[in-house]
This record gives structure tokens, sequence and C-alpha cells, in this order.
């Protein structure tokens, strides 16, 4: 094979990854839910508004690299559930958990939080756009009769927060039913 031929074919490989993860990325964009990556201290107080207890059973709704759930496992006790439609950030989500030890703990699955199957739960933690979290909460409502929800910066239509706990930049509100 000749060097052009190499070349050619290498750099048909990174367009067709750099094209995967476009689209990738432009699909969790347009969802409603992009990624934006939530600091240790954001998701340490997510886990301590929700009051979270060795056992809790955690989805994350739009989990992006795990971080909610990590810090609910390793620093609480929580079995960690998470739903993601980015493969790339599932694989990525699913790497550290198994760094960091809590692997067993720990599921991530790739799928559309607006139409995947909810597992049961004792908390949910949202880090929505308000378009989604309108999308979400009737849905929650509808599958959930005990629940404690927790929202980094954004609101749902027509519950009112329990609790709200502010930290840096962020908002958090938890909601209950």
């Amino acid at each position: 094979m000749s060097i052009a031929m190499g070349l050619l074919i290498a750099f048909l490989f990174v367009l067709l990854v750099a094209t995967g993860i476009v689209v990738a990325l432009a699909v969790t964009i347009f969802s409603g839910a992009p990624w934006v990556p939530t600091h240790k201290s954001v998701a340490r107080a997510m886990c301590t508004i929700a009051q979270i207890k060795p056992g809790d059973r955690v989805l994350d709704l739009g989990c992006g690299d795990g971080a909610i759930l990590l810090m609910a496992a390793r620093e609480f006790g929580a079995i960690g559930i998470g739903v993601e439609l980015n493969p790339l950030l599932v694989l990525w989500a699913r790497v550290r958990a198994r760094l960091s030890g809590v692997a067993d703990r720990v599921t991530i699955v790739r799928g559309n939080m607006f139409i995947a199957d909810l597992p049961d739960a004792d908390v949910v933690m949202l880090y929505l756009l308000p378009r989604a979290m309108r999308r979400i909460e009737g849905r929650l409502k509808a599958h959930y009769a005990l629940l404690r929800v927790v929202s980094n910066g954004f609101t749902f239509e027509s519950a009112k927060p329990v609790a709200t706990m502010h930290i840096g930049e962020s908002t958090l509100r938890m909601y209950s039913w």
C-alpha cells in the first residue's frame, strides 16, 4: 500500500470518528439536555439536599459523565442508575465508575430519558433545560408515587420545591411527592 493510500485511509477514519462525535453531541443538545459537567461540590450538595442514605436508589436522567452518581455511590453509599443518550458519554461514565471503584453500584444505560423504562428509584437527579423539565415532570409524577427529585438550576412548572440550596453559581431545588 502506498503512503498516499495510507494517508487517505487515516484521513477517512478521522473524518468518520469526528462525524460520529458531532452527531452524538448534536443529538444530545437537541434533546433538551446538553452535557455540562457537574463540579464535585455541586454533586455532593445535590446528594446532601436529597438526603441520600446508604442503599438509596438514585436515578440520574441525562447523567452525562456520571459525576453525580459516582458521588452518590462513593460518599453516600447509594446504588446509582444513569440514563444517557450520548454514546460517548455513556462509555466515559462507565470507565469513570470502574476507575472510581463503584462499577458494582453504578449502572449507566444508553437511552432516551423520555422513553426509557424508569427503574425503581428513591431519588431522581436532573440538570435539564426548561423544555426538558416540562417534558419529564409529568412522566415522573405518573411513574413514582413517592420520590425525591433534585434539580440543578431549573424548576418544575407545577411543583414547589421543599428545599433550596445555593452553592456557587448553582441553585439546587428538591421536590418531593
